[in-house]
Protein backbone atom coordinates (compact mmCIF):
# COMPACT_ATOMS: atom_id res chain seq x y z
CA UNK A 1 0.00 0.00 0.00
CA UNK A 2 1.12 3.65 -0.69
CA UNK A 3 1.80 5.43 2.22
CA UNK A 4 1.04 9.10 1.06
CA UNK A 5 -2.59 7.29 -0.92
CA UNK A 6 -4.68 6.16 1.94
CA UNK A 7 -8.11 4.84 1.16
CA UNK A 8 -8.57 6.56 -2.47
CA UNK A 9 -11.88 7.25 -3.37
CA UNK A 10 -13.50 8.83 -6.96
CA UNK A 11 -12.65 12.59 -6.59
CA UNK A 12 -10.26 12.15 -3.46
CA UNK A 13 -6.51 13.11 -4.56
CA UNK A 14 -3.60 12.72 -2.88
CA UNK A 15 -0.06 13.66 -3.88
CA UNK A 16 3.35 11.52 -4.59
CA UNK A 17 4.99 9.52 -2.02
CA UNK A 18 6.96 12.35 -1.26
CA UNK A 19 4.06 14.90 -0.20
CA UNK A 20 5.36 17.73 -2.18
CA UNK A 21 2.10 19.87 -3.36
CA UNK A 22 3.54 22.99 -4.80
CA UNK A 23 6.47 24.03 -2.83
CA UNK A 24 10.34 24.31 -3.07
CA UNK A 25 11.79 20.82 -2.94
CA UNK A 26 13.68 20.49 0.98
CA UNK A 27 15.54 16.93 0.01
CA UNK A 28 17.37 14.69 -2.44
CA UNK A 29 13.85 12.69 -2.93
CA UNK A 30 11.61 15.57 -3.52
CA UNK A 31 14.79 16.74 -6.36
CA UNK A 32 14.92 13.59 -7.58
CA UNK A 33 11.27 13.40 -7.89
CA UNK A 34 10.61 17.05 -9.67
CA UNK A 35 13.46 16.14 -12.07
CA UNK A 36 11.69 12.94 -13.28
CA UNK A 37 7.88 14.06 -12.20
CA UNK A 38 7.33 15.48 -16.16
CA UNK A 39 8.54 12.34 -18.37
CA UNK A 40 7.56 9.70 -15.83
CA UNK A 41 3.67 11.19 -15.41
CA UNK A 42 3.58 11.95 -19.49
CA UNK A 43 5.09 7.80 -19.97
CA UNK A 44 1.90 7.04 -16.74
CA UNK A 45 -0.59 9.10 -19.01
CA UNK A 46 -0.06 7.11 -22.12
CA UNK A 47 1.85 9.87 -23.71
CA UNK A 48 4.75 7.06 -24.94
CA UNK A 49 2.38 5.02 -26.63
CA UNK A 50 1.18 5.51 -30.22
CA UNK A 51 -2.67 5.87 -30.84
CA UNK A 52 -4.79 2.70 -30.95
CA UNK A 53 -5.63 2.14 -35.48
CA UNK A 54 -9.10 0.49 -36.69
CA UNK A 55 -6.85 -2.07 -37.53
CA UNK A 56 -5.86 -2.71 -33.60
CA UNK A 57 -9.60 -2.21 -32.59
CA UNK A 58 -10.50 -4.44 -35.06
CA UNK A 59 -7.72 -7.07 -34.53
CA UNK A 60 -8.33 -6.95 -31.01
CA UNK A 61 -11.95 -6.94 -31.23
CA UNK A 62 -11.50 -10.47 -33.56
CA UNK A 63 -10.93 -12.88 -31.14
CA UNK A 64 -14.43 -12.73 -29.93
CA UNK A 65 -15.97 -13.94 -32.77
CA UNK A 66 -15.02 -17.24 -32.91
CA UNK A 67 -15.75 -16.89 -28.84
CA UNK A 68 -19.15 -16.59 -29.97
CA UNK A 69 -19.43 -19.53 -32.21
CA UNK A 70 -18.77 -21.47 -28.56
CA UNK A 71 -20.64 -19.07 -26.74
CA UNK A 72 -24.36 -20.24 -28.62
CA UNK A 73 -23.34 -23.71 -28.31
CA UNK A 74 -22.80 -23.79 -24.53
CA UNK A 75 -25.29 -21.26 -23.96
CA UNK A 76 -28.32 -22.61 -25.61
CA UNK A 77 -27.56 -26.25 -27.33
CA UNK A 78 -25.80 -27.57 -24.58
CA UNK A 79 -28.93 -28.22 -22.99
CA UNK A 80 -30.98 -28.98 -25.94
CA UNK A 81 -28.21 -31.68 -27.55
CA UNK A 82 -27.96 -33.39 -23.46
CA UNK A 83 -31.14 -32.97 -22.32
CA UNK A 84 -33.76 -33.13 -25.62
CA UNK A 85 -34.81 -36.44 -27.04
CA UNK A 86 -32.96 -34.99 -30.81
CA UNK A 87 -29.66 -35.17 -28.36
CA UNK A 88 -28.19 -37.40 -25.74
CA UNK A 89 -31.40 -38.20 -23.64
CA UNK A 90 -30.07 -36.75 -20.31
CA UNK A 91 -32.20 -35.59 -17.54
CA UNK A 92 -32.81 -31.68 -17.98
CA UNK A 93 -32.34 -31.13 -14.08
CA UNK A 94 -29.30 -33.40 -13.91
CA UNK A 95 -27.56 -31.27 -16.57
CA UNK A 96 -28.17 -28.08 -15.22
CA UNK A 97 -26.89 -29.15 -12.06
CA UNK A 98 -23.41 -30.61 -13.52
CA UNK A 99 -23.22 -27.04 -15.34
CA UNK A 100 -23.35 -25.68 -11.82
CA UNK A 101 -20.63 -27.95 -10.35
CA UNK A 102 -18.39 -27.51 -13.44
CA UNK A 103 -17.68 -24.02 -12.36
CA UNK A 104 -16.17 -25.16 -8.69
CA UNK A 105 -13.10 -25.28 -9.89
CA UNK A 106 -12.74 -21.65 -11.39
CA UNK A 107 -12.91 -20.30 -7.72
CA UNK A 108 -9.51 -21.64 -7.83
CA UNK A 109 -8.36 -21.24 -11.26
CA UNK A 110 -9.56 -17.70 -11.67
CA UNK A 111 -7.93 -15.68 -9.28
CA UNK A 112 -4.77 -17.77 -10.16
CA UNK A 113 -4.34 -16.68 -13.63
CA UNK A 114 -5.58 -13.17 -13.05
CA UNK A 115 -2.67 -13.17 -10.34
CA UNK A 116 -0.08 -14.85 -12.17
CA UNK A 117 -0.60 -12.86 -15.27
CA UNK A 118 -0.09 -9.90 -13.22
CA UNK A 119 2.85 -11.16 -12.03
CA UNK A 120 4.27 -12.96 -14.90
CA UNK A 121 6.49 -10.84 -17.21
CA UNK A 122 7.86 -11.82 -20.44
CA UNK A 123 9.48 -10.31 -23.13
CA UNK A 124 5.97 -10.64 -25.04
CA UNK A 125 4.43 -9.11 -22.12
CA UNK A 126 2.63 -10.33 -19.31
CA UNK A 127 -0.87 -11.29 -21.13
CA UNK A 128 -0.06 -12.81 -24.57
CA UNK A 129 1.22 -16.09 -23.28
CA UNK A 130 -1.81 -16.79 -21.41
CA UNK A 131 -4.31 -16.07 -24.79
CA UNK A 132 -1.33 -18.32 -26.53
CA UNK A 133 -1.42 -21.39 -23.92
CA UNK A 134 -5.13 -21.17 -23.28
CA UNK A 135 -6.42 -21.24 -27.05
CA UNK A 136 -5.37 -25.06 -27.97
CA UNK A 137 -7.21 -26.51 -24.56
CA UNK A 138 -10.00 -24.08 -25.14
CA UNK A 139 -10.50 -26.09 -28.34
CA UNK A 140 -9.78 -29.20 -27.54
CA UNK A 141 -12.53 -28.82 -24.38
CA UNK A 142 -14.92 -27.41 -26.58
CA UNK A 143 -14.90 -30.62 -29.63
CA UNK A 144 -14.78 -33.07 -26.82
CA UNK A 145 -17.80 -31.68 -25.00
CA UNK A 146 -19.94 -32.18 -28.34
CA UNK A 147 -18.23 -34.29 -30.01
CA UNK A 148 -17.21 -37.71 -27.93
CA UNK A 149 -15.54 -40.37 -29.52
CA UNK A 150 -18.09 -43.10 -27.99
CA UNK A 151 -21.62 -43.72 -27.38
CA UNK A 152 -23.02 -42.26 -23.95
CA UNK A 153 -24.33 -45.90 -22.13
CA UNK A 154 -25.42 -47.04 -18.64
CA UNK A 155 -22.68 -47.87 -16.06
CA UNK A 156 -23.03 -49.05 -12.58
CA UNK A 157 -21.48 -47.80 -9.66
CA UNK A 158 -22.06 -49.13 -6.05
CA UNK A 159 -25.10 -50.26 -7.16
CA UNK A 160 -26.55 -47.31 -9.04
CA UNK A 161 -26.98 -47.24 -13.01
CA UNK A 162 -26.77 -44.06 -14.37
CA UNK A 163 -25.24 -42.64 -18.09
CA UNK A 164 -21.65 -42.33 -18.68
CA UNK A 165 -22.61 -38.81 -20.78
CA UNK A 166 -22.93 -37.19 -17.09
CA UNK A 167 -19.28 -37.96 -16.29
CA UNK A 168 -18.43 -37.02 -19.91
CA UNK A 169 -20.73 -33.84 -19.40
CA UNK A 170 -18.89 -32.83 -16.09
CA UNK A 171 -15.29 -33.51 -17.40
CA UNK A 172 -14.88 -31.56 -20.96
CA UNK A 173 -17.27 -28.87 -19.26
CA UNK A 174 -14.03 -28.38 -16.80
CA UNK A 175 -11.59 -28.56 -19.67
CA UNK A 176 -13.65 -25.88 -21.56
CA UNK A 177 -13.47 -23.99 -18.97
CA UNK A 178 -10.19 -23.70 -17.66
CA UNK A 179 -8.86 -23.11 -21.03
CA UNK A 180 -11.73 -20.30 -21.00
CA UNK A 181 -9.81 -18.74 -17.90
CA UNK A 182 -6.17 -19.30 -19.02
CA UNK A 183 -6.67 -17.43 -22.39
CA UNK A 184 -9.74 -15.07 -21.75
CA UNK A 185 -8.70 -13.29 -18.17
CA UNK A 186 -5.60 -12.06 -19.47
CA UNK A 187 -7.09 -10.76 -22.70
CA UNK A 188 -9.99 -9.39 -21.06
CA UNK A 189 -7.33 -7.44 -18.67
CA UNK A 190 -4.97 -6.71 -22.15
CA UNK A 191 -8.35 -4.95 -23.45
CA UNK A 192 -8.33 -2.73 -20.25
CA UNK A 193 -4.68 -1.54 -20.13
CA UNK A 194 -5.12 -0.80 -23.90
CA UNK A 195 -6.64 2.53 -23.52
CA UNK A 196 -7.26 4.89 -20.32
CA UNK A 197 -9.54 6.89 -21.64
CA UNK A 198 -13.02 7.27 -20.58
CA UNK A 199 -14.52 7.20 -24.08
CA UNK A 200 -11.97 5.04 -25.86
CA UNK A 201 -12.22 1.90 -23.38
CA UNK A 202 -15.83 2.36 -24.76
CA UNK A 203 -14.70 2.24 -27.95
CA UNK A 204 -12.45 -0.38 -27.53
CA UNK A 205 -15.41 -3.08 -25.76
CA UNK A 206 -18.00 -1.72 -28.03
CA UNK A 207 -15.91 -3.02 -30.91
CA UNK A 208 -15.07 -6.00 -28.51
CA UNK A 209 -18.75 -6.78 -28.82
CA UNK A 210 -19.97 -5.31 -31.91
CA UNK A 211 -17.38 -8.14 -33.21
CA UNK A 212 -18.50 -10.57 -31.03
CA UNK A 213 -22.25 -10.62 -32.30
CA UNK A 214 -21.05 -10.73 -35.61
CA UNK A 215 -19.64 -14.43 -34.29
CA UNK A 216 -22.99 -15.08 -33.41
CA UNK A 217 -24.84 -14.26 -36.21
CA UNK A 218 -22.29 -16.18 -38.07
CA UNK A 219 -23.36 -18.96 -35.56
CA UNK A 220 -27.23 -18.76 -36.65
CA UNK A 221 -25.73 -18.74 -40.89
CA UNK A 222 -23.82 -22.24 -40.07
CA UNK A 223 -26.37 -23.86 -38.95
CA UNK A 224 -28.92 -22.45 -42.02
CA UNK A 225 -26.64 -23.32 -44.13
CA UNK A 226 -26.11 -26.79 -43.76
CA UNK A 227 -29.84 -27.32 -42.97
CA UNK A 228 -29.78 -27.04 -47.07
CA UNK A 229 -27.57 -30.03 -47.24
CA UNK A 230 -29.82 -32.21 -45.14
CA UNK A 231 -28.62 -31.51 -41.93
CA UNK A 232 -31.05 -30.11 -39.62
CA UNK A 233 -30.41 -31.50 -35.99
CA UNK A 234 -28.93 -29.68 -33.11
CA UNK A 235 -26.14 -32.54 -32.84
CA UNK A 236 -25.63 -31.87 -36.84
CA UNK A 237 -25.55 -27.92 -36.35
CA UNK A 238 -23.55 -27.94 -33.45
CA UNK A 239 -20.95 -29.84 -35.02
CA UNK A 240 -20.62 -27.21 -38.15
CA UNK A 241 -20.32 -24.47 -35.23
CA UNK A 242 -17.43 -26.19 -33.50
CA UNK A 243 -15.24 -27.37 -36.48
CA UNK A 244 -15.30 -23.74 -37.84
CA UNK A 245 -14.56 -22.16 -34.55
CA UNK A 246 -11.31 -24.93 -34.07
CA UNK A 247 -10.18 -23.86 -37.42
CA UNK A 248 -10.54 -20.60 -37.49
CA UNK A 249 -9.92 -19.80 -33.86
CA UNK A 250 -6.16 -19.94 -33.73
CA UNK A 251 -5.40 -17.87 -36.85
CA UNK A 252 -7.49 -14.55 -35.81
CA UNK A 253 -5.88 -15.01 -31.82
CA UNK A 254 -2.56 -15.30 -33.64
CA UNK A 255 -2.94 -12.37 -35.27
CA UNK A 256 -4.39 -10.26 -32.11
CA UNK A 257 -0.87 -11.63 -30.51
CA UNK A 258 0.54 -10.41 -33.28
CA UNK A 259 -0.67 -6.93 -34.11
CA UNK A 260 -2.29 -5.64 -31.29
CA UNK A 261 0.63 -3.85 -28.36
CA UNK A 262 0.71 -4.31 -25.24
CA UNK A 263 1.95 -1.61 -23.38
CA UNK A 264 4.92 -1.93 -21.26
CA UNK A 265 3.56 -1.21 -17.27
CA UNK A 266 5.33 1.21 -14.95
CA UNK A 267 7.13 -0.68 -12.65
CA UNK A 268 6.68 0.13 -9.05
CA UNK A 269 8.75 -0.35 -5.74
CA UNK A 270 6.51 -2.67 -4.07
CA UNK A 271 4.09 -5.30 -4.90
CA UNK A 272 1.26 -6.12 -2.25
CA UNK A 273 0.59 -9.73 -1.06
CA UNK A 274 -2.36 -11.57 -2.68
CA UNK A 275 -4.29 -11.86 0.07
CA UNK A 276 -4.25 -8.33 0.81
CA UNK A 277 -4.94 -7.72 -3.04
CA UNK A 278 -7.95 -9.05 -2.64
CA UNK A 279 -9.09 -7.38 0.69
CA UNK A 280 -8.85 -3.76 -1.35
CA UNK A 281 -10.51 -5.36 -4.09
CA UNK A 282 -13.38 -5.71 -1.81
CA UNK A 283 -13.07 -2.18 0.09
CA UNK A 284 -12.87 -0.76 -3.93
CA UNK A 285 -17.06 0.28 -4.05
CA UNK A 286 -17.36 1.24 -7.99
CA UNK A 287 -16.20 -2.64 -8.60
CA UNK A 288 -18.46 -3.87 -5.72
CA UNK A 289 -21.18 -2.51 -7.15
CA UNK A 290 -20.39 -3.73 -10.77
CA UNK A 291 -19.45 -6.86 -10.09
CA UNK A 292 -23.22 -6.84 -8.46
CA UNK A 293 -25.20 -5.18 -11.26
CA UNK A 294 -23.08 -7.91 -13.90
CA UNK A 295 -23.50 -10.99 -11.54
CA UNK A 296 -27.55 -10.82 -11.41
CA UNK A 297 -27.65 -9.34 -14.54
CA UNK A 298 -25.35 -12.47 -16.11
CA UNK A 299 -28.13 -14.87 -14.04
CA UNK A 300 -30.90 -13.21 -16.35
CA UNK A 301 -29.17 -14.09 -19.26
CA UNK A 302 -27.86 -17.10 -18.82
CA UNK A 303 -32.19 -18.54 -18.06
CA UNK A 304 -33.23 -16.53 -21.27
CA UNK A 305 -30.54 -18.34 -23.21
CA UNK A 306 -30.96 -22.00 -21.61
CA UNK A 307 -34.74 -21.89 -22.67
CA UNK A 308 -34.54 -19.75 -25.40
CA UNK A 309 -34.87 -23.12 -27.93
CA UNK A 310 -37.49 -24.65 -25.82
CA UNK A 311 -39.50 -21.47 -25.33
CA UNK A 312 -39.24 -21.77 -29.28
CA UNK A 313 -40.02 -25.86 -29.67
CA UNK A 314 -43.06 -25.46 -27.07
CA UNK A 315 -44.92 -22.47 -26.66
CA UNK A 316 -44.52 -21.20 -30.52
CA UNK A 317 -44.61 -24.44 -31.63
CA UNK A 318 -41.72 -23.35 -34.32
CA UNK A 319 -38.25 -24.96 -33.23
CA UNK A 320 -37.34 -25.59 -37.03
CA UNK A 321 -37.49 -21.96 -37.09
CA UNK A 322 -35.22 -21.25 -34.34
CA UNK A 323 -32.42 -20.41 -36.22
CA UNK A 324 -34.50 -17.85 -37.96
CA UNK A 325 -35.32 -15.90 -35.55
CA UNK A 326 -32.00 -15.46 -33.82
CA UNK A 327 -30.91 -14.22 -37.28
CA UNK A 328 -32.47 -10.54 -37.15
CA UNK A 329 -32.30 -10.41 -33.45
CA UNK A 330 -28.40 -10.38 -33.46
CA UNK A 331 -28.69 -8.11 -36.62
CA UNK A 332 -30.92 -5.62 -34.34
CA UNK A 333 -28.34 -5.84 -31.19
CA UNK A 334 -25.41 -5.07 -33.40
CA UNK A 335 -27.12 -2.27 -35.28
CA UNK A 336 -27.51 -0.58 -32.01
CA UNK A 337 -24.22 -0.97 -30.55
CA UNK A 338 -22.65 2.83 -32.28
CA UNK A 339 -26.05 3.89 -30.85
CA UNK A 340 -25.48 2.81 -27.10
CA UNK A 341 -21.87 3.85 -27.21
CA UNK A 342 -23.05 7.35 -28.62
CA UNK A 343 -25.60 8.01 -25.73
CA UNK A 344 -22.96 6.36 -22.94
CA UNK A 345 -20.52 9.67 -24.70
CA UNK A 346 -23.54 11.62 -23.67
CA UNK A 347 -24.97 10.78 -19.81
CA UNK A 348 -22.57 8.42 -19.08
CA UNK A 349 -21.58 5.15 -18.98
CA UNK A 350 -23.91 3.89 -16.03
CA UNK A 351 -26.57 6.25 -17.02
CA UNK A 352 -26.86 4.48 -20.29
CA UNK A 353 -26.70 0.58 -18.27
CA UNK A 354 -29.95 1.93 -16.67
CA UNK A 355 -31.18 3.07 -19.90
CA UNK A 356 -30.88 -0.63 -21.07
CA UNK A 357 -32.12 -2.69 -18.44
CA UNK A 358 -35.16 -0.52 -18.63
CA UNK A 359 -35.65 -1.10 -22.08
CA UNK A 360 -34.82 -4.89 -22.02
CA UNK A 361 -37.32 -5.11 -19.17
CA UNK A 362 -40.09 -3.45 -21.39
CA UNK A 363 -39.89 -5.65 -24.08
CA UNK A 364 -39.62 -8.53 -21.86
CA UNK A 365 -42.85 -8.31 -20.83
CA UNK A 366 -44.87 -8.71 -23.73
CA UNK A 367 -43.02 -12.22 -23.77
CA UNK A 368 -45.78 -14.17 -21.71
CA UNK A 369 -48.51 -11.99 -23.02
CA UNK A 370 -47.39 -14.03 -26.55
CA UNK A 371 -47.49 -17.46 -24.62
CA UNK A 372 -51.41 -17.40 -23.35
CA UNK A 373 -53.04 -15.52 -26.25
CA UNK A 374 -54.36 -17.17 -28.99
CA UNK A 375 -52.61 -18.47 -32.64
CA UNK A 376 -55.17 -16.76 -34.19
CA UNK A 377 -55.19 -13.29 -33.24
CA UNK A 378 -51.41 -13.27 -35.01
CA UNK A 379 -53.66 -13.67 -38.45
CA UNK A 380 -51.73 -10.32 -39.82
CA UNK A 381 -48.08 -11.43 -38.84
CA UNK A 382 -48.44 -14.88 -40.82
CA UNK A 383 -45.10 -14.74 -43.03
CA UNK A 384 -46.78 -16.85 -45.65
CA UNK A 385 -48.47 -13.83 -46.83
CA UNK A 386 -45.28 -11.40 -47.11
CA UNK A 387 -43.49 -13.91 -49.95
CA UNK A 388 -45.59 -13.64 -52.51
CA UNK A 389 -42.09 -11.36 -54.28
CA UNK A 390 -40.43 -14.88 -54.34
CA UNK A 391 -39.82 -16.87 -57.80
CA UNK A 392 -42.27 -19.38 -58.01
CA UNK A 393 -39.76 -22.38 -57.40
CA UNK A 394 -38.27 -20.94 -54.42
CA UNK A 395 -41.89 -20.30 -53.47
CA UNK A 396 -43.04 -23.27 -53.67
CA UNK A 397 -40.03 -24.87 -51.61
CA UNK A 398 -40.69 -22.39 -48.54
CA UNK A 399 -44.39 -22.79 -48.51
CA UNK A 400 -43.80 -26.35 -47.97
CA UNK A 401 -41.78 -26.02 -45.27
CA UNK A 402 -44.09 -23.78 -43.52
CA UNK A 403 -47.08 -25.56 -44.25
CA UNK A 404 -47.12 -27.03 -41.03
CA UNK A 405 -45.94 -24.31 -38.70
CA UNK A 406 -48.36 -21.05 -37.19
CA UNK A 407 -45.69 -18.50 -38.07
CA UNK A 408 -48.02 -15.80 -37.40
CA UNK A 409 -47.24 -15.36 -33.55
CA UNK A 410 -43.55 -16.52 -34.10
CA UNK A 411 -43.32 -12.80 -36.59
CA UNK A 412 -44.78 -11.45 -33.44
CA UNK A 413 -41.89 -12.79 -31.05
CA UNK A 414 -39.12 -11.45 -33.44
CA UNK A 415 -40.61 -7.81 -33.29
CA UNK A 416 -40.56 -8.05 -29.79
CA UNK A 417 -36.97 -9.80 -29.52
CA UNK A 418 -34.92 -7.65 -31.56
CA UNK A 419 -36.74 -4.61 -29.83
CA UNK A 420 -35.62 -6.79 -26.68
CA UNK A 421 -32.24 -7.57 -27.97
CA UNK A 422 -31.38 -4.01 -28.96
CA UNK A 423 -30.38 -3.66 -25.61
CA UNK A 424 -27.91 -6.77 -24.93
CA UNK A 425 -25.04 -5.13 -26.50
CA UNK A 426 -25.24 -2.46 -23.72
CA UNK A 427 -25.49 -4.74 -21.20
CA UNK A 428 -22.03 -6.16 -22.56
CA UNK A 429 -19.72 -3.99 -23.31
CA UNK A 430 -20.88 -0.92 -21.14
CA UNK A 431 -19.93 -2.92 -17.39
CA UNK A 432 -16.83 -3.65 -18.84
CA UNK A 433 -15.86 -0.57 -20.07
CA UNK A 434 -16.57 0.63 -16.51
CA UNK A 435 -14.97 -2.15 -14.98
CA UNK A 436 -11.41 -0.75 -16.16
CA UNK A 437 -12.54 2.43 -15.43
CA UNK A 438 -12.93 0.99 -11.57
CA UNK A 439 -9.30 -0.63 -12.30
CA UNK A 440 -7.41 2.79 -12.06
CA UNK A 441 -8.87 3.34 -7.93
CA UNK A 442 -6.92 -0.08 -7.55
CA UNK A 443 -3.93 1.51 -9.27
CA UNK A 444 -4.36 4.99 -7.07
CA UNK A 445 -4.57 2.52 -4.03
CA UNK A 446 -1.93 -0.01 -4.14
CA UNK A 447 0.24 1.48 -7.12
CA UNK A 448 -0.30 -1.77 -9.20
CA UNK A 449 -1.45 -2.91 -12.69
CA UNK A 450 -3.97 -5.50 -11.74
CA UNK A 451 -6.06 -5.87 -14.19
CA UNK A 452 -5.67 -9.30 -14.49
CA UNK A 453 -7.12 -10.19 -10.80
CA UNK A 454 -9.57 -7.62 -11.04
CA UNK A 455 -11.15 -9.08 -14.24
CA UNK A 456 -10.45 -12.93 -12.73
CA UNK A 457 -12.88 -11.58 -10.17
CA UNK A 458 -14.99 -10.67 -13.43
CA UNK A 459 -14.48 -13.79 -14.88
CA UNK A 460 -15.64 -15.75 -11.94
CA UNK A 461 -18.44 -13.90 -11.19
CA UNK A 462 -19.71 -13.89 -14.88
CA UNK A 463 -19.23 -17.96 -15.42
CA UNK A 464 -20.53 -18.97 -11.61
CA UNK A 465 -23.77 -16.45 -12.53
CA UNK A 466 -24.21 -17.96 -16.03
CA UNK A 467 -23.78 -21.76 -14.49
CA UNK A 468 -26.44 -20.52 -11.67
CA UNK A 469 -28.61 -18.86 -13.71
CA UNK A 470 -29.05 -21.86 -16.54
CA UNK A 471 -29.72 -24.18 -13.18
CA UNK A 472 -32.33 -21.60 -11.69
CA UNK A 473 -33.32 -21.67 -15.16
CA UNK A 474 -33.82 -25.62 -15.73
CA UNK A 475 -34.78 -26.11 -11.93
CA UNK A 476 -37.71 -23.58 -11.98
CA UNK A 477 -39.34 -25.33 -15.75
CA UNK A 478 -38.69 -28.69 -14.50
CA UNK A 479 -40.49 -27.83 -10.98
CA UNK A 480 -43.16 -26.66 -13.02
CA UNK A 481 -43.91 -29.77 -14.94
CA UNK A 482 -42.36 -28.67 -18.04
CA UNK A 483 -41.59 -31.88 -20.16
CA UNK A 484 -38.61 -31.04 -22.62
CA UNK A 485 -38.98 -34.41 -24.49
CA UNK A 486 -42.83 -33.65 -25.08
CA UNK A 487 -43.62 -33.51 -28.29
CA UNK A 488 -45.05 -30.05 -29.21
CA UNK A 489 -47.78 -30.62 -31.43
CA UNK A 490 -48.96 -33.45 -29.31
CA UNK A 491 -47.90 -31.89 -26.59
CA UNK A 492 -48.64 -33.34 -22.51
CA UNK A 493 -47.62 -30.04 -21.18
CA UNK A 494 -50.18 -28.16 -19.49
CA UNK A 495 -50.49 -24.46 -20.03
CA UNK A 496 -49.70 -23.73 -16.49
CA UNK A 497 -46.47 -25.14 -17.22
CA UNK A 498 -45.76 -23.37 -20.84
CA UNK A 499 -46.99 -20.48 -19.19
CA UNK A 500 -44.04 -20.82 -16.40
CA UNK A 501 -41.39 -21.87 -18.96
CA UNK A 502 -42.49 -18.09 -20.70
CA UNK A 503 -42.18 -16.13 -17.49
CA UNK A 504 -38.57 -17.82 -16.81
CA UNK A 505 -37.50 -17.53 -20.31
CA UNK A 506 -38.19 -13.66 -20.06
CA UNK A 507 -39.85 -11.99 -16.94
CA UNK A 508 -37.79 -13.93 -14.10
CA UNK A 509 -34.61 -12.68 -16.13
CA UNK A 510 -35.71 -9.39 -16.25
CA UNK A 511 -35.94 -9.00 -12.60
CA UNK A 512 -32.51 -10.25 -12.05
CA UNK A 513 -31.21 -7.23 -13.98
CA UNK A 514 -33.67 -4.76 -12.03
CA UNK A 515 -31.51 -6.16 -9.42
CA UNK A 516 -28.38 -3.87 -10.43
CA UNK A 517 -30.76 -0.55 -10.90
CA UNK A 518 -29.96 1.01 -7.38
CA UNK A 519 -26.09 0.40 -7.78
CA UNK A 520 -26.15 2.10 -11.62
CA UNK A 521 -27.94 5.07 -9.64
CA UNK A 522 -25.37 5.56 -7.13
CA UNK A 523 -22.21 4.70 -8.89
CA UNK A 524 -20.02 7.29 -8.45
CA UNK A 525 -17.14 6.90 -11.31
CA UNK A 526 -17.63 9.52 -13.54
CA UNK A 527 -16.14 10.63 -16.46
CA UNK A 528 -14.79 13.56 -14.52
CA UNK A 529 -14.10 11.88 -11.49
CA UNK A 530 -11.91 8.72 -13.55
CA UNK A 531 -9.86 11.89 -14.82
CA UNK A 532 -8.75 13.15 -11.46
CA UNK A 533 -8.05 9.70 -10.35
CA UNK A 534 -5.95 9.12 -13.25
CA UNK A 535 -3.95 12.51 -12.20
CA UNK A 536 -3.43 11.12 -9.38
CA UNK A 537 -2.03 7.96 -10.96
CA UNK A 538 0.47 9.74 -12.94
CA UNK A 539 1.89 12.24 -10.09
CA UNK A 540 2.58 8.68 -7.68
CA UNK A 541 4.12 6.75 -9.99
CA UNK A 542 6.83 9.64 -11.37
CA UNK A 543 7.14 9.88 -6.95
CA UNK A 544 8.28 6.24 -7.61
CA UNK A 545 10.53 5.97 -10.68
CA UNK A 546 12.14 9.01 -9.01
CA UNK A 547 12.51 7.17 -5.46
CA UNK A 548 13.87 4.07 -7.29
CA UNK A 549 16.44 5.76 -9.60
CA UNK A 550 17.99 7.93 -6.79
CA UNK A 551 17.93 3.94 -4.53
CA UNK A 552 19.86 2.75 -7.72
CA UNK A 553 21.99 5.58 -8.08
CA UNK A 554 23.18 6.21 -4.18
CA UNK A 555 21.19 9.23 -3.98
CA UNK A 556 24.28 10.95 -6.07
CA UNK A 557 21.77 12.96 -8.50
CA UNK A 558 19.77 14.24 -6.41
CA UNK A 559 22.32 16.19 -4.64
CA UNK A 560 22.13 20.22 -4.91
CA UNK A 561 24.63 21.49 -7.89
CA UNK A 562 27.83 23.34 -6.25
Amino acid sequence: MRPACGSLQPGELTGCRCGRRGRAPSSPVEAGCIRGEKRMAEAAAGSDRRPLTKWNYVSYAAPAAPLALSGLPIAVYLPVIYGDSDGFGLSLAVVGTLLALSRISDVVTDPLIGYLSDRWKTRWGRRKPWVLIGTPIFALGMWYLFIPPFEFSDVSVFGSTFSNGYLWLFGTLTLFYLGSTIKDIPFTAWGAELSSNYNERTLIMSWKEFVGTGGSLLSVFIPLLILFFGYDKPTEAVFALVLVMCIFMPVINLNCLITVPEWRQVEIVKRIPFKEGLRIAAKNRPYVYLVIVFGFGAIGSAMTNSLSFFFVKHVLVAGELYAVYLTPYFVCQMAAIPLWFRLSRRIGKHKATMWAVGWYAFWSSFIPIIAVTPMHWYGAFEIPQYLGWLPSGAHASVMGYLADIETGKFFFFIIIMCLKGSAIGALSALPLAMCADVIDIDTAQTGQRRAGAYMAIWSMVRKGAYALGTAIGLWLVVFWDFDALADPRDTTNSDFALLMLACTYSVIPAIFKFVGMPFLWIYPLTESKLSEVQADIAQQEAADAATATLRDSGGSEASPAK
